[in-house]
C-alpha cells in the first residue's frame, strides 16, 4: 500500500511527457509551465487545509525555486539547444547524483553495489530512450542545461527533507506558490525575447488541466508523501522508471510493437532498482546512516 502514491505519480509523470509534447506544439514551453503551475496553485488553494498558510520559510522558497522554476527553465531551455533524447538521458541521471549528494552532504553511507545498481539502471534507461538510435548529438550548452535540471531535482529533494510537513497540502501549496512567483521573470523573458506563442484548443486545455491537476497539484503531494514513507533515495530512484512509462505508452498510442532494446532496458532498470533497494534495506536494518 505504501508504494501506491509513488506508483501513481510515476505513471502521471510518465504520461506528462506525451501531454507536454501536445501542449508545446501550440504554446511556448515556459508559458505552458507557468500556466500548468498556476492551475496547480488554484487547485491547491481551494482544497481545505489543516493549518494556516505560512509562506515565509527559506526551505519552501528554495524548494519552489529548484523543484519548479529552475527544473523547468533548465529542461525547457535545454531543448532549444539539444535533442529530446540527450535531455531525457541526462535528466534521468538525477537519482545517481542524489545518491552521491546524500553521501557527501548528508553523510549517508552508500554501498559500492548501490552505485553499480544505479549504473545498471541508467544503462537500462539509455536503452529505453535510445531504442536503437545509437547516435547522440552532443551540444555543450543544451547538455549542461539538462544537467542543471537533474541537479535542480537533487536540490529540491534536499530542501524538502528540511520541512517537517512537506507532504501536507498546505506545504505543497506554499512550495507551488514560490515556484509560480520565481517562474514569472523567466516566463516574461521567454514571452518578450523569444517570440513566445499562446494558442488554445480543446487538446491544449485538457493537456494543461492534466499537467496542472494530476502531475503538479496531486503529483507533488504524492511525491513528497513517498519521500516521507519510503525515504528520499528510494523515491528519487523512481525517476528511472518515468521514461519507461513514457516509452510504453508511446508504443500503445502509436501502435508500435515493443522492441528488444525496450524490453531489455526495462529489465535492466528493474534489476538495478532491486539491487539498490536490497542494500538500502540492509543498511537501514543495521542502522547505517
Amino acid at each position: 500500500m505504501k508504494y501506491i502514491p509513488l506508483t501513481l505519480v510515476v505513471f502521471f509523470w510518465g504520461l506528462s511527457f506525451i501531454a507536454t509534447s501536445v501542449v508545446v506544439k501550440e504554446m511556448s514551453p515556459l508559458v505552458a509551465a507557468f500556466l500548468r503551475f498556476l492551475i496547480a496553485l488554484s487547485v491547491l488553494f481551494v482544497v481545505p487545509k489543516k493549518r494556516k498558510i505560512s509562506l515565509f520559510n527559506i526551505h519552501k522558497i528554495m524548494a519552489g525555486f529548484w523543484g519548479i522554476t529552475m527544473y523547468f527553465v533548465a529542461e525547457n531551455f535545454s531543448l532549444r539547444f539539444t535533442t529530446p533524447t540527450n535531455a531525457a538521458m541526462i535528466v534521468s541521471t538525477a537519482p545517481i547524483w542524489y545518491v552521491l549528494f546524500t553521501q557527501l552532504v548528508h553523510k549517508k553511507r552508500t554501498h559500492l553495489f548501490q552505485y553499480f545498481a544505479s549504473i545498471v539502471a541508467i544503462f537500462g534507461v539509455g536503452l529505453v530512450i535510445l531504442n536503437g538510435r545509437l547516435y547522440l548529438d552532443v551540444n555543450p550548452i543544451g547538455d549542461l542545461l539538462a544537467f542543471g535540471a537533474a541537479f535542480s531535482w537533487v536540490f529540491y529533494t534536499h530542501h524538502i527533507l528540511k520541512l517537517s510537513d512537506h507532504a501536507s497540502i498546505t506545504a505543497v501549496f506554499e512550495i507551488t506558490f514560490w515556484g509560480v512567483i520565481t517562474l514569472i521573470p523567466f516566463t516574461l523573458i521567454e514571452f518578450f525575447f523569444f517570440n513566445a506563442k499562446i494558442n488554445y484548443s480543446i487538446n491544449i486545455i485538457f493537456g494543461l488541466l492534466y499537467l496542472g491537476i494530476l502531475c503538479s497539484a496531486i503529483g507533488y503531494i504524492m511525491w513528497n508523501k513517498s519521500i516521507e514513507t519510503l525515504g528520499d533515495r528510494t523515491t528519487t530512484n523512481a525517476v528511472y522508471v518515468i521514461p519507461i512509462i513514457t516509452a510504453i505508452f508511446e508504443s500503445i498510442i502509436f501502435r508500435r510493437l515493443p522492441t528488444f532494446l525496450l524490453i531489455s532496458g526495462i529489465i535492466l532498470v528493474v534489476i538495478g532498482l532491486y539491487i539498490f533497494e536490497k542494500h538500502e534495506e540492509r543498511g537501514e536494518k543495521y542502522g547505517q546512516k
